[in-house]
């Protein structure tokens, strides 16, 4: 039976490979866009919010949360479901942290604590990148094409949507002259915490599930090796 990691282990994980892998390129490379929309006259209005929400924010930050994970991978050789999940959630946690330290958006603040998007989309990508290994082992291509869209852009499309929803709810209430902005962006708020809610209920599910079956593995290796 493989040694498995411990809590040392993914700390580590958390602070080397989720901060200094993924959050600090992150943050060059967001400089960097904020620059050039700013040589390009893209410096305020929804459409710039939109296109942040989709690049600037999910392509670059999922771009490099993945990176970060895979360089973990390439240095622990993650070796089941429980290990590639909670070693992306490190990724997710170690970025939601610096994050919401230099937020300044205090709907996004409030939504971030209590939905924590990242680690939940982090440790779902960890989920279906184990599929997607292990479908690659037994040469099903058609899952490992699913997983792999699963576990890319899929969490760059929830990523990117859930982004430009929280701009388009702080566009309507800081433009009150628009017909209905309340209305508009209260109802965009309630979408987003229906939306929130759903997804969280189903992830801890599904996290929970995979810490048990993990469990009864363990239980089931430890007794046959006695």
């Amino acid at each position: 039976m493989e040694k498995s990691l411990n809590k040392k282990d993914y700390l580590r994980i958390c602070l080397l490979y989720g901060m200094v892998y993924a959050t600090i390129p992150i943050i060059i490379l967001e400089i960097t866009w904020d620059s050039l929309a700013n040589m390009i006259g893209l410096t305020d209005g929804l459409l710039k919010e939109l296109l942040a929400s989709f690049l600037r924010a999910a392509l670059i930050e999922e771009a490099c949360k993945f990176y970060g994970f895979m360089k973990a991978h390439k240095e622990y050789h993650f070796s089941n479901e429980k290990e590639y999940m909670i070693g992306a959630g490190m990724i997710g946690l170690a970025y939601a942290i610096i994050e919401k330290i230099a937020s300044g958006n205090a709907i996004a603040i409030i939504l971030g604590i209590i939905f924590p998007m990242h680690i939940l989309w982090q440790m779902n990508q960890g989920r279906h990148y184990y599929k997607y290994q292990k479908a690659k082992e037994e040469k099903d291509d058609k899952k490992a094409k699913k997983e792999l869209f699963l576990a890319t852009f899929v969490i760059f499309l929830l990523h990117g949507f859930w982004d430009a929803l929280l701009s388009l709810v702080s566009y309507f209430a800081e433009n009150n002259k628009i017909p209905n902005a309340d209305m508009i962006g209260s109802t965009l708020l309630i979408a987003i915490i229906l939306f929130g809610i759903i997804y969280m209920v189903v992830s801890i599910k599904k996290i929970r599930k995979v810490l048990k079956n993990h469990q009864e593995i363990s239980k089931k290796d430890g007794k046959e090796t006695k």
